[in-house]
């Protein structure tokens, strides 16, 4: 499409008498001034110039894109703060065992226990103080300081990274910087892990309950006499069981986690998009000759002429009203 949009120009200069520096002149300055229309802009503002698809067309996000992201993020900050406080998964115990601990004298023993992210940390602070030592009150500490730090405050963080790549109006290389500083915080945020912790550990928490009731099989036929006469229920027929499972807080962090990998998709594909359209079309303004490869190409955003064609407002560049 360029070299065909160049041979035109040719054309025309042959028949008006202009000379090839002036054709080549005039086409530069059109490129400069696209330039120029998206420094300083945010990514939402930006404006795609789709030389590749038909002349002089112009597209930039929609507003309803803003709203979606404004949304998403909220959403995402909710429940990510949400998912550090209610319970992630929760234990019962069993049989013989269940029994006792259900009949302990201390108030308000239960056999039914409850852990959040934040219950995990203050466990881990206090062993820390009971261990009594400084190594492992740095050690523990520290490790409680990053599940604090890769849970909640990088996630907070990286929506607000999110929103400042979208909202602010940055120059090329202020959001070459932005992205780099959107990596890091991608790195360091960790509730995918939490996550595949809390469901490996809710399956195989069980094990070695079962492995204790091996060793008890010659108590089973005193188990089930108790059941029949009714002393006994039949969930705890048994020395010991342990039954684990998700409660909210784990479905709020996954949600969340869910949320926040579309909405970083979508900002950092669309400020990448953003970065080379803005390289190509200034590596183009100074290039010396129509022969330069950088002319032949149309920088077009190809990730939004596809599926994401709808998340772009595209109209004829003479119909814009800046």
């Amino acid at each position: 499409d360029k070299r065909n949009l160049l041979s035109n120009y040719k054309h025309q200069a042959n028949n008006n008498n202009i000379s090839n520096a002036e054709l080549w002149s005039s086409v530069r300055s059109i490129w400069q001034e696209q330039g120029q229309l998206n420094q300083q802009v945010s990514v939402r503002n930006y404006i795609f110039f789709l030389e590749g698809e038909s002349s002089k067309n112009c597209a930039k996000f929609r507003k309803s894109v803003t709203v979606l992201i404004m949304v998403l993020s909220l959403i995402s900050v909710v429940l990510v703060v949400a998912g550090c406080f209610l319970p992630l998964f929760s234990t019962e115990f069993l049989g013989i065992v269940g029994l006792a601990i259900g009949f302990h004298g201390d108030v308000g023993a239960n056999r039914v226990s409850q852990y959040s992210l934040f219950g995990f940390i203050q466990e881990i602070i206090e062993i820390s103080y009971e261990l009594n030592t400084n190594n492992d009150r740095i050690g523990l500490g520290t490790i409680g300081g990053i599940f604090l730090l890769s849970c909640l405050v990088v996630p907070l963080v990286q929506v607000a990274m999110l929103l400042v790549i979208w909202f602010q109006p940055m120059s090329f290389h202020g959001r070459s910087r932005s992205l780099v500083a959107l990596e890091h915080c991608v790195a360091w945020e960790l509730l995918g892990v939490v996550l595949l912790g809390c469901f490996l550990g809710v399956k195989r928490m069980g094990m070695p309950a079962t492995l204790v009731n091996e060793q008890c099989d010659e108590l089973q036929e005193t188990f089930d006499t108790m059941v029949q006469y009714g002393l006994l229920t039949q969930e705890h027929s048994k020395c010991i069981d342990l039954l684990s499972r998700l409660e909210i807080g784990s479905f709020m962090t996954l949600f969340a986690k869910l949320i926040l990998m579309v909405l970083t998709y979508l900002v950092k594909l669309a400020a990448t998009e953003a970065q080379q359209d803005s390289f190509v079309r200034k590596r183009r303004s100074l290039a010396l000759s129509p022969d330069d490869p950088y002319v032949m190409i149309a920088p077009v955003p190809k990730h939004f002429l596809g599926p994401l064609r709808c998340l772009l407002d595209v109209w004829r560049e003479g119909d814009l009203s800046w």
